[in-house]
């Protein structure tokens, strides 16, 4: 599959933590994208960002290591089912109550993984781009 060269340069070039930090950014964003299209009755943004955010959750889920993850790769792994769940519920429904819920689950998230990475790379300006 060819990929987008500003896309495969990215993925080479930003640390694993840099790319975690990134895809939880890209789903909060077309949250607030699918929330916005919801609120205008575009139907077919929704659908899009929806979609979208339910194939980064996807990734998440299936790069998770069980083995070396233990306790908190069952967990993601759980959480990550109430986001797509809550998604397809959000899409299925128009609600953008759904949409919310999934903002406070990966919210959370997102924070606690942007302070692991500042800790572990040591480096502000490179996280707080993702």
């Amino acid at each position: 599959m060819n990929m987008n060269p500003y896309l495969q340069t990215e993925a080479e070039t930003l640390t694993p933590g840099q790319l975690l930090l990134k895809a939880y950014k890209d789903v909060l964003d077309l949250v607030e994208e699918a929330k916005s299209a919801i609120e205008n009755n575009d139907v077919i943004t929704k659908a899009k960002a929806i979609s979208k955010a339910s194939r980064i959750i996807n990734v998440l889920k299936a790069a998770l290591d069980f083995e070396q993850g233990g306790e908190i790769a069952k967990n993601l792994d759980y959480l990550y089912a109430v986001v797509l769940d809550q998604l397809a519920l959000a899409n299925a429904n128009n609600n953008v109550e759904n949409l919310e819920n999934v903002k406070e689950i990966l919210t959370p998230l997102y924070e606690a993984w942007k302070e692991a990475v500042k800790k572990e790379e040591g480096v502000d300006s490179e996280v707080d781009k993702v």
